[in-house]
């Protein structure tokens, strides 16, 4: 099967055939796999795993920079004393490139090397090698928590201060419920009559939406979409990236087949086997073909 075209796309954008050739899902799921997004990532800025020792762990934290208005956030990055900004924060250089546009992003994902994580990554490739890229597979699995942040000048001071809250939010909420996977379930005509949608759907608390409501109060001027955080998409077309490829009901159920025979696995339902992160990116490459995925820098990490 290869998925329908409507009139072909200009030479420069072609879609290549792919072989209706690909491994088993038991030999994809034994095999050691090369997460197939280990590329897309720049290497990361900061790291939010555990506070690190330093001398300024006693400082005061930043529950209080929700007061102070750009410059004076910017004059206090720019100092040589950050001890205002939480300690994992205090090393991240982020704060260096404070002019320029920016767009950034929340995700909520499943952490890299978790059966959930794998499992779609697996999905991406075995679907990928049989009918070619979608949209999905510019991305690597997450569930979006924000719309992208577009921001055009000072970004610096208003990144340090979405990442400064976030860390007091998620900091302050012990014992958070990560979210869990229902069922991989079918949209129909979605983005637009006559293509559809694959998901994984999900269980997800309401206190991820609370966290983003609150920056959302907290830093006004970022003018962050909050997102429903019901699902994690493995394939779809013509939503952001104009292109000739759509996916029919039949193809929508051969690829919902393939993403059942690869997720419906114990693992991948137990949630003691997979942890989720929140991760907050830059959007540092915006591709403009299905066949080379964006690229992301991370800001800032935190496991759940």
């Amino acid at each position: 099967m290869t998925i329908s075209t409507a009139p072909p796309l200009p030479t420069a954008v072609r879609l290549q055939p792919h072989s209706p050739i690909c491994d088993p899902p038991s030999t994809l799921r034994a095999s050691r796999l090369q997460l197939r997004t280990a590329n897309a990532f720049t290497l990361p800025l900061g790291q939010l795993l555990s506070e690190p020792q330093s001398s300024h762990d006693d400082a005061p934290k930043c529950t209080s920079c929700k007061n102070e208005d750009a410059d004076s956030t910017m004059q206090l990055m720019l100092s040589a004393d950050r001890a205002w900004m939480p300690a994992p924060l205090r090393t991240i250089p982020f704060w260096r490139n404070v002019r320029g546009p920016h767009k950034c992003i929340v995700y909520l994902e499943p952490r890299r090397g978790s059966p959930l994580y794998t499992g779609i990554e697996e999905f991406f490739r075995a679907s990928c090698a049989l009918w070619g890229p979608t949209e999905a597979h510019m991305y690597h699995p997450h569930s979006s928590m924000t719309g992208f942040i577009d921001l055009p000048t000072d970004a610096g001071a208003v990144i340090a201060r979405i990442a400064c809250h976030l860390h007091v939010l998620i900091s302050s909420r012990s014992h958070m419920v990560a979210p869990g996977v229902r069922a991989v379930t079918a949209v129909a005509d979605y983005p637009h009559p006559g293509t559809h949608k694959i998901d994984v759907a999900l269980d997800t608390p309401l206190v991820f939406r609370n966290i983003v409501d609150e920056i959302s109060r907290l830093v006004p001027e970022a003018r962050i979409r909050p997102k429903r955080m019901g699902h994690i998409s493995l394939a779809y077309c013509n939503k952001h990236v104009a292109c000739s490829t759509v996916v029919t009901a039949e193809q929508a159920e051969k690829l919902g087949a393939l993403a059942r025979s690869l997720l419906y696995m114990p693992d991948v339902f137990d949630p003691a086997q997979n942890p989720w992160d929140i991760a907050f990116y830059e959007l540092s490459f915006k591709s403009p073909v299905l066949g080379t995925p964006h690229r992301f820098t991370q800001i800032a990490r935190w496991q759940l």
